[in-house]
Formats: structure tokens, C-alpha cells, sequence
């Protein structure tokens, strides 16, 4: 605890020239997002695509030298993934499937960058990276498709369930109805991107790769979660409008 205090300490006092500089505002913009998978068999893996979703906040702009910044963020984000579901067809050739399923991960996002600055035109650029973290607090798996049997009788099915967040999954968990399925809470992970500044408007492009295997462990089973690894990746993409500084 002393050492963390002194390092705060010191810390405030090297950036202490640099308050006045300090900048912040509003910050909104738009995620790509889906799931990597790495199974330990390959087959299993789902097929899955880029969905859109929002991210609206705030960031902090403190410069610590020159050309270096700190900017943190808060965000509420939503990420996920998006699958068409004509590749069922594949695995039941019995059946053709025309339709979607989507998944919808609401976070609050905390991402903690450090920019650095090159005057460049009429504003600068920056190249920024840095770790984010994340926590989900609200999920959904949709779907909408249709399914043509081999009699030639066409069926429309649509739901919409919870998707729950545990770290670990007991039986019971799996017999409740209107869950989807689960994933961890938690995400960490890195930050990488672009950005540009002109005036007060400062626009950013990304990726964002997500560290934590979101795959839960499951009780009184033998499964192994390090055999079924899925994380959240994304390509964003945002702008911030940013107040005070000199």
C-alpha cells in the first residue's frame, strides 16, 4: 500500500506541469465485433461473422510530455458476434436453414491508453495502445430463420434468450429456462489503433483483442474450458469532443 502511495505521489507530481493541459469530454462511436475461437477440435467451431454494435462514454486527455498522453475512457459498449445459419444445412443435409443468430454483450468498458503525438496538417496524429477492461452485464442470443425439411414443409422459428454470465456452471444452471448459455463476466484485454486530432475533435480507428477465455468452467463434468477458448475481438471506430486544455 506505502508503495502504490508513493508511486501516486510521484506520479502527480512529474504530470503536475501537464494539469493544465488536461482535456475531456464526451466519446461515441461504433464496434465490429465477433468471437475468436481457438477449439481443441477445429470442427466445432461455430461460424461466425462481424456484427455492429454502440459505444458511448467519456475520455480523459492528460498530456505527460510533449508528444505523450494518458488517456483513459469509460464506456458502456456492446459487442458480440452474428452467425448465418445456412451453414446448419451442412451438418443436417436433411434440412435447409435460411436465417440468423445474433449475439448482443452489453459492457462497461474501461479502456486505458497512452497516445503519442505528432503535429501533422492543421491538427496531429497519434498511434495509442493499451489495455482495456471490461465486465458484462447483459446479454441476449436472438435468432430468425426458417427451416425447409426434406418433405418440403417450411418452418419459421424465432427466439430470444438470456445470455447469463458465471465464471463457473453448475447442473442446475443448465436446466433453466430461457438461457441460451453462458459466458465470464470478465474481459481484459489490449488496445491498438489511430487516431487524429483536430481542434476539439479527436477521431479514432482500432482494435481491440480480448486476452480472458470467455469459455466457464462446468461442475461435475469433465469439461475443460481450455479446449472450447473463445474471446472477444473488435475493430472500432469513434470520435470525442474534447474540453478544457490550452
Amino acid at each position: 500500500m506505502k508503495k502504490l502511495l508513493l508511486f501516486t505521489i510521484a506520479f502527480f507530481l512529474i504530470a503536475g506541469t501537464s494539469f493544465s493541459q488536461i482535456s475531456f469530454g464526451p466519446k461515441a462511436g461504433m464496434n465490429l465485433s465477433k468471437y475468436s475461437q481457438n477449439y481443441k477440435d477445429s470442427d466445432q467451431e461455430a461460424h461466425l461473422k462481424y456484427r455492429s454494435g454502440p459505444s458511448v462514454g467519456a475520455v480523459l486527455d492528460l498530456p505527460l510530455t510533449d508528444f505523450l498522453s494518458f488517456q483513459p475512457s469509460v464506456l458502456f459498449s456492446i459487442k458480440g458476434a452474428a452467425s448465418d445459419l445456412d451453414k446448419w444445412s451442412e451438418e443436417n443435409p436433411n434440412h435447409t436453414y435460411d436465417g440468423f443468430a445474433r449475439m448482443r454483450i452489453m459492457y462497461f468498458e474501461v479502456p486505458v491508453n497512452f497516445a503519442a503525438k505528432l503535429d501533422l496538417g492543421p491538427g496531429s496524429i497519434q498511434l495509442f495502445a493499451g489495455p482495456y477492461f471490461a465486465m458484462a452485464f447483459s446479454g441476449r442470443y436472438i435468432t430468425d430463420y426458417t427451416v425447409t425439411k426434406q418433405d418440403g414443409t417450411v418452418e419459421t422459428e424465432k427466439s430470444d434468450e438470456k445470455i447469463k454470465f458465471k465464471n463457473k456452471v453448475t447442473e442446475e444452471d443448465l436446466n433453466v429456462d430461457g438461457v441460451a448459455g453462458y459466458q465470464r463476466p470478465m474481459d481484459i484485454g489490449f488496445d491498438i489503433g489511430i487516431g487524429y486530432q483536430w481542434n476539439s475533435l479527436l477521431f479514432n480507428v482500432g482494435y481491440a483483442m480480448g486476452l480472458t477465455n470467455l469459455q466457464p468452467d462446468y461442475s461435475g463434468t469433465d469439461f475443460d474450458p481450455k479446449d472450447y477458448k473463445f474471446s472477444n475481438t473488435s475493430i472500432f471506430f469513434n470520435v470525442a469532443w474534447l474540453f478544457g486544455g490550452e
